[in-house]
C-alpha cells in the first residue's frame, strides 16, 4: 500500500512554488512518516525545528494554518491538507504538508496596512483643522490625530519668527504617544539653532530639505540635542508654502534600530505640504482680521465725520431752502407786476423804440419768472416734497395735449412735430400734469436745438411700460457731454442765442424718477438727439 503513494502523489509536487511533502500520520502512535517531499520542502524544513514543530501538532491535534516568525525576520506559514487514500490502514491519516516563504507577501501586506492608517490619520488632522476657524487651536489635537497613526513616538510643530542674522522657532505643537516619552524642552522655545551646532540643519531645511537622522550618524557639534530630548532618531521636515519658509514639522523615536523606508519618507513630506497650506491661511487670516480690525476703525472715524458732515449739509440746505423760497416769494411778487403793467402801457403807434422797450422788459421777466419757478419744483424734488396727483389716463392723451401747447413755438421756428400714437389703447395711473411738464421740456428742447424741418414724437407700449421718445434732428451731444446733460445748470453749446436756465431736464429726469420710471439719452454727434421717457403702467 505505501508503493503506490509515491507514484500517485509524485506529480502533484512538480510546478509548485511551496514546500510540500506527503505524510502519514500514525493517529495512535502520535507519530508520522514522510513518504515524499519536493527540493523547496527540503530548503526551508531546516529554517525550523520542523519535527518538534509536527510532533506538537500531532499532540495537540490541532493542523490548522500557522504563521511562524523567525528571529532573523522571515516569516513562514505552515498548512496541512488531509485526504482519504483508498486501502488506508486503520489508525492511520494521509496529509499533504505546506510550508511557505512569505516574508515579502507579509511585508507588504504590513506596508499597505501602514499606509492606509497614515492616510486615516492625515484624513482625521485635515478634518479637525477645516472644522476648527483657528489653526493654533486646532493643530495640537490634528498633530496629535496624526502621530497616533505613525510608528512615530512624539511630534512638533516650530513656526519660524526669524529675524536678523538669528534662526528662532515658536513652538505651536508638542505632543507625544505615552508620558513615557519626554516632550520638546521650553529650552527651544528661545533657541537660536546657529549659535548651538545645528547650523548644518537649519541650512537643509530652509533650502526645502529633510532632516533624517540617528544619534549614531550625529556629528558631534549636535549629539546635545539627541542628549536633550532623548531621541534615537529624528525627522525634520520643512514646512513651507510658495518657497517661503514657515517653520519645521518634527517626528521622534526613541528606541533604537528603527528605519523609515524611502517611500514612506515621501508620504510625511506630503504631510508638510498640506501643513503649509494650513499655517499660511492661518497667518492670511491674522492679517486680515489685523486689516479689517483697521478698517472697522477708520470706518468708525469717518462715519463719524460723514456724520458731522451731513448735520453741517442739512443746516446749509435748510438755510438755503428757506432763503431761495423767501426770495423767490418775494421776487414772484414783483415780477407778476412789471409782467402785467408791461401788457397793460399803451404806447403811441409810432413809437416804435418805446414798444421794444417794453417787449425786452416782458420777455425778460417772464424768463425771470419761469427761471425762479424751476428752481423751486428742483428745491422740492431734491427735498422730496414733491407731491403727485394720481389719475388714471390714457397716455396719447397726454401726448396730444402737449403737442397743442407746445406747437405755437414749432410754428414760430417752422417746424412740424410729427406724432407717432401708440398701437395699443390703455389707460394707466400716474400724474398726468408731471408727464406733461417732462414733455413740455423734451419737445421745447427738441424744437430750440433742431436745425431739421420736423421732429418725430413717438408714444408705444415697450415690456409693459409706456415709452415716450422725443427725435430731433440737431447737431447731436458728445459722449463727453452725455455723462453730464441730465446735471443741473448744465446748457451745450451756450452761445446765447438760445434761452434756458439749464435746469430742464435736471428737473424732468427728478420728476421720471419719482414716477417710477427714468430717461435715456441716444446721441450721435452730428445725427442728433433722441430723448426716450419710461413710465410704468402703474405708478408703486
Amino acid at each position: 500500500m505505501i508503493e503506490d503513494p509515491m507514484s500517485l502523489f509524485q506529480a502533484s509536487l512538480e510546478g509548485n512554488d511551496s514546500g510540500i511533502a506527503i505524510l502519514v500520520i500514525d493517529v495512535s502512535q502520535k507519530k508520522y512518516e514522510i513518504l515524499l517531499k519536493n527540493s523547496i520542502f527540503t530548503s526551508l524544513e531546516t529554517e525550523f525545528e520542523f519535527s518538534f514543530f509536527l510532533k506538537n501538532k500531532i499532540e495537540r491535534n490541532d493542523f490548522q494554518t500557522e504563521i511562524i516568525y523567525k528571529t532573523d525576520g522571515k516569516i513562514l506559514e505552515t498548512s496541512f491538507g488531509h485526504f482519504a487514500f483508498h486501502g488506508d490502514s486503520e489508525g492511520k491519516q494521509y496529509s499533504k504538508f505546506f510550508i511557505r516563504d512569505i516574508t515579502i507577501k507579509q511585508k507588504q501586506e504590513e506596508e499597505i496596512a501602514w499606509r492606509l492608517r497614515f492616510e486615516l490619520g492625515v484624513a482625521s488632522s485635515i478634518q479637525i483643522l477645516i472644522q476648527k476657524p483657528s489653526i493654533r487651536e486646532s493643530l495640537p489635537q490634528a498633530l496629535y490625530q496624526l502621530l497616533y497613526f505613525t510608528e512615530m513616538d512624539s511630534i512638533f510643530f516650530l513656526k519660524n519668527i526669524s529675524s536678523g542674522d538669528k534662526d528662532l522657532f515658536e513652538i505651536w505643537v508638542n505632543e507625544r504617544k505615552s508620558t513615557d516619552y519626554p516632550l520638546l524642552s521650553d529650552k527651544f522655545k528661545s533657541l537660536d539653532w546657529k549659535s548651538q551646532g545645528l547650523n548644518r540643519w537649519i541650512h537643509k531645511l530652509k533650502n526645502g530639505k529633510v532632516i533624517y537622522l540617528k544619534k549614531e550618524k550625529a556629528l558631534p557639534k549636535e549629539l546635545w540635542y539627541f542628549e536633550e530630548s532623548k531621541a534615537e532618531t529624528i525627522l525634520f521636515i520643512p514646512v513651507k508654502f510658495e518657497n517661503h519658509f514657515l517653520g519645521i514639522m518634527g517626528f521622534q523615536k526613541y528606541t533604537p534600530n528603527f528605519v523609515i523606508h524611502h517611500e514612506n519618507l515621501l508620504i510625511y513630506q506630503t504631510v508638510s505640504r498640506w501643513m503649509g497650506l494650513f499655517v499660511q491661511r492661518d497667518l492670511d487670516l491674522t492679517e486680515l482680521n489685523r486689516y479689517k480690525s483697521t478698517l472697522e476703525s477708520l470706518i468708525l472715524e469717518r462715519t463719524l465725520d460723514l456724520s458731522r458732515t451731513k448735520e453741517e449739509l442739512e443746516r446749509a440746505y435748510k438755510a438755503k431752502t428757506e432763503f431761495l423760497a423767501h426770495v423767490s416769494h418775494e421776487l414772484r411778487t414783483p415780477l407778476n407786476s412789471i409782467i402785467g403793467f408791461s401788457k397793460l402801457i399803451q404806447l403811441p403807434e409810432n413809437d416804435i423804440t418805446g414798444k421794444e422797450y417794453l417787449q425786452y422788459i416782458y420777455s425778460g421777466g417772464t424768463r425771470l419768472l419761469k427761471m425762479i419757478n424751476e428752481i423751486l419744483s428742483l428745491m422740492k424734488i431734491e427735498s422730496g416734497q414733491l407731491n403727485l396727483q394720481i389719475s388714471e389716463f390714457k397716455p396719447e392723451e397726454i401726448a396730444r395735449q402737449s403737442l397743442e401747447l407746445i406747437q405755437p413755438q414749432a410754428d414760430a421756428k417752422g417746424m412740424e412735430i410729427r406724432f407717432f400714437p401708440p398701437i395699443q389703447s390703455k389707460n394707466i395711473r400716474s400724474d398726468a400734469g408731471k408727464i406733461q411738464q417732462i414733455l413740455l421740456n423734451l419737445l421745447s428742447n427738441a424744437i430750440k436745438y433742431g436745425d431739421h424741418s420736423y421732429v418725430e414724437f413717438h408714444c408705444e407700449w415697450i415690456e409693459g411700460r409706456v415709452t415716450f421718445s422725443v427725435r430731433d434732428f440737431g447737431p447731436g451731444i458728445t459722449e463727453e457731454d452725455q455723462s453730464r446733460i441730465f446735471h443741473s445748470f448744465t446748457r451745450l453749446n451756450d452761445d446765447g442765442k438760445i434761452e434756458g436756465s439749464g435746469l430742464g431736464l435736471s428737473i424732468s429726469q427728478g420728476l421720471a424718477e419719482k414716477l417710477g420710471g427714468n430717461i435715456e439719452l441716444t446721441s450721435l454727434w452730428g445725427e442728433g438727439s433722441t430723448f426716450i421717457l419710461k413710465i410704468p403702467e402703474n405708478i408703486k
